[in-house]
Parts: C-alpha cells; structure tokens; sequence
C-alpha cells in the first residue's frame, strides 16, 4: 500500500504504521455485528441503491495481489493469470493478502441465513476477476515483479469483458513515474468502454497509475470526512471516500481492518459497477461524471482542498445523476450485443445468397437498360407506325328508268 522510492523519514514511518496496521481478525461467533462496524458502506450510501442495482451482471477487474476464492463473503471471483512473473496460483503461500482486501469491498456479499453473516461491498453481485500484477507490499519478491505486469493486466481485463478495472496501487513501485506502455493499456481499456478506478496515491503530488488520462483517482477520508494524513493532495484526485480502518475479508478465511486510498478506491469501483449494472450504455466518461457530479462534500471545512476533488463518493447521488444521462441515451444489451457477434439473426449463407440475387437482378436490369439506351441515344422513344387514311366513299349517280317495249300481236300492219 506504501511505496519508499524517494520517502522522507517522516512518510517512511507513516507508511510502516499502515502496512502493519491490520486488526486480528474476530472470531466466528461475532461476525455477525460486523455490519454495525461497516462505517464506510453507510458513508457512501450503498444500501439505499440496493433496492434498483447491485452490480449483477458486471465484472469487476482487481489488479492487485491476487484474491483467494474460499472465503465464505465472497462468491463469483475468477482467477486470472499472473503477470508478475512468479507464476502463483490462489492456493501459494502469499498470494492475495491485499487484494483479497478489496475485493471484499468491492463485492463482499456477506452468508449464512439471507446474508446475515460477514460484511457486505459495495456491489454484492458483482463478479470480481482477480490479476495479480504485484506482490505484497512486505513480501519477499517485491522487487523482482514484472515491469510491463500493469499494461498486460489491463488489456487482459478487458479482453476478458470487465466493466471496471480497480487499481489499489498506492504502493506499487511502478505508481512513481509514468511509462508508455501503461498509458496506452489504460487508453485501450476506456477506448473499450472500460470505467478504471485507481487509488490515488501517497502524499506526492501526482501517482501513477491514478494520474493517467482516462483514471478517475481516488483519495481517502476518516469517519468525519475530513482528509487522511497519508492521502495524496494532488491535484489529479476527482473525488475521496472511506479509507480509514475499514473492516475487510481476510484471505483466512475471517475478517480484519485495513487503512489506505486503496480502500477509498475500492469503494468508488463499487459504485461504479452499480451504475454499469444499470446503465450499460453510458460511455466511462459518462459513469465517471456521474460519480463527480454526486459526490458531496461531508466536511465543509474540507471542500475545495487539494485532493479532497469533488467530495465524498455518494451512491444514491450518483445513480441519480446516471438515471439522469441514461435517460438520453439509447438502452444498450451487452448479452443481446454478443449473442449478434457469434450467432447474428440472419445467417451468413442468406445474406451470401441475397446478395448474389441483387448482383444478378442488377446486372439484367443494367444490361436492359444499356441496350434501349443504345437503340435511343437521345430519349426520343420508339416512334409508333402510321395508319393508312380510309379513302373517302364515292358518290354513285343514280340510272334512270327506262320502259320495256312490248312485243305482241297488236303491232299494227299496213293497209293494203
């Protein structure tokens, strides 16, 4: 969670008391009151979304340590690959202390008799895919992690379908200083659609990966809403949440508190998969406005403050903010959207055939076309045949009658 390039004595220290600021986790018969003990999911507000969105449906990308898959609060989380260079799997000695962590702030989901036990996240039905691109902050194969382990964590992530990508990276060695390749993973993931949380950082002025272009950086805040001591006052954060002993899964299985922005990031990555559950169709920047625009400020005395940002992540206002965009967007699919890709509507030997039809019916009509323009260059059209006029009927003189002469005995003789 702490990284010492370039600490000074007094950051050392403040970096030491958090890494080993972790609570014994309490015994089964009292995990049942560890709800009372959640102050940070009743500071952003999460329950009150639950009612509409809680995530189902989207996929949550931790980029961390790693994250076990037997703990009882937690239920969908696949296990991807490790880029570190180690090669470690869920079940390897250190693997997963601290991303265990968050995930379990993400979207914890509680057991036992209608979830009564354990704690709750922020997004219970989200699914989490756990990467592990960096070892734990005390372990003993820290410094011989993988360089390009964030780029190619993060362009796994989205190849594999996540929704949101959390990085609780403060104290990762390559959070110091920029690099190219990470810049364009993170460019290809929000390109992608893709909503990337990261923590901010420690007390530096900018953190890297949370001061990348597309990030929405995270601060932390206590239970009084004012700033953490070890929480980045740089101008890069966009907004803060809860990040002072939160009460978190432990990778044994039981329960423990931890103090970090990595935990303030975790909760902001929460909200964000309860907006993409809802709202698929918002674009990241859109998801990332809505969670600004609602985030308040809960101490007055803090707003305005370098890294405090926009305020306190608040769930409900949020949601809210992204009803209020979503209701101008066109309603989006992404499991009708996929269905298409594999299996479209009309099969491809039908569209081949139709469209060999169109060619041929095209090239009839055109060859018609071309040979009555060739018999009629100039549009004249076809000149019809002339009918023979009828000669006008000829009078007819009328003969006269003539009297018959009669031949008989009366002709008269000479006399004698």
């Amino acid at each position: 969670m702490c990284t010492t390039r370039g600490w000074t004595p007094a950051a050392l220290a403040l970096c030491s008391a958090l890494a080993v600021g972790l609570s014994a986790a309490p015994a089964a018969a009292d995990v049942s009151d560890l709800r009372l003990e959640q102050w940070g999911l009743d500071m952003v507000g999460a329950a009150e979304v639950w009612e509409e969105a809680q995530g189902s449906g989207v996929t949550v990308a931790v980029l961390d340590t790693g994250v076990v898959t037997d703990h009882p609060d937690l239920k969908d989380v696949t296990v991807g690959p490790d880029f570190t260079g180690h090669d470690l799997s869920s079940d390897s000695d250190g693997y997963g202390i601290h991303g265990t962590m968050m995930a379990g702030i993400v979207a914890a989901s509680g057991h036992g008799v209608e979830h009564t036990g354990g704690v709750m996240g922020v997004a219970p039905e989200a699914e989490i895919l756990a990467i592990r691109i960096t070892a734990e902050p005390d372990g003993p194969d820290r410094d011989s992690v993988d360089p390009g382990a964030l780029a190619a964590g993060i362009r796994y992530a989205v190849d594999e379908g996540a929704q949101v990508i959390c990085l609780p990276l403060a104290g990762a060695e390559f959070s110091v200083q920029a690099n190219e390749a990470d810049q364009e993973a993170i460019a290809y993931a929000v390109n992608h659609g893709v909503v990337v949380v990261a923590s901010g950082g420690p007390l530096g002025e900018a953190s890297y990966p949370a001061a990348y272009p597309g990030v929405l950086a995270v601060g932390s805040v206590g239970p009084d809403g004012s700033l953490s001591e070890f929480s980045s006052r740089g101008d890069h954060i966009a907004v803060t949440a809860p990040g002072e002993e939160i009460t978190v899964v432990d990778p044994d299985g039981g329960y423990t508190t931890v103090s970090g922005s990595d935990a303030a990031a975790a909760f902001v990555a929460g909200v964000a998969a309860l907006i993409r559950g809802e709202f698929p169709q918002l674009k990241p920047e859109q998801v990332v406005e809505a969670i600004t625009s609602g985030a308040q400020a809960a101490d007055p005395a803090a707003a305005g403050q370098p890294g405090y940002g926009a305020g306190v992540v608040n769930a409900p206002d949020a949601f809210t903010a992204a009803k209020s965009t979503a209701d101008h967007v066109p309603p989006f699919d992404p499991e009708l959207a996929e269905q298409l890709e594999e299996e479209p509507l009309i099969p491809y030997w039908m569209l081949w055939t139709g469209g060999a039809v169109f060619l041929i019916v095209a090239a009839v009509v055109a060859t018609v076309v071309a040979h009555r323009r060739a018999a009629d260059p100039y549009g004249f059209g076809k000149r019809k045949p002339e009918e023979p006029e009828e000669p006008e009927p000829v009078p007819t003189a009328r003969r006269p009658v003539r009297g018959r002469r009669r031949r008989g005995r009366g002709r008269r003789g000479v006399s004698r």
